[in-house]
């Protein structure tokens, strides 16, 4: 029997096996990291707003430098205002104000609807912190 605390060979090689795979597996995990949107320095998160199906904007966040408001009049007007790399509903004339409280949308995949008015806003893009 063998003494504890002794490896054989075949110990060590399957101990690097592990550790190859581990930081083979680590480096393109990292890269993403430090280099959003596929490696070209460039990453978008583009707002959707959709009102009764139908796109009617679509707004680079990444690059709005000043405020950008949208008004929508009929059935329930409604203000949507991008700035600061986010976009919210700012007033609708709906009567539970829950697209309102949402507050302000930035991630790939935050959403937020006013559903009296039809309206949906979506951010999509590459997940990036």
């Amino acid at each position: 029997m063998q003494a504890e605390g002794k490896r054989k060979k075949g110990d060590l090689l399957i101990i690097l096996v592990v550790l190859i795979i581990g930081v083979g597996a680590a480096v393109p995990w990292l890269w993403n990291q430090l280099n959003p949107g596929g490696g070209n320095g460039e990453h978008e998160r583009i707002a959707v707003i959709t009102r009764d199906g139908k796109e009617v904007a679509r707004i680079n966040l990444d690059k709005v430098t000043e405020p950008q408001h949208f008004h929508y009049e009929g059935g329930i007007a409604l203000t949507i205002v991008a700035e600061n790399g986010k976009i919210r509903f700012l007033e609708s004339q709906c009567p539970d104000q829950i697209c309102v409280k949402t507050g302000s949308l930035s991630k790939p995949g935050d959403f937020a609807a006013c559903l009296p008015a039809g309206t949906i806003v979506t951010i999509e893009g590459d997940e990036y912190e």
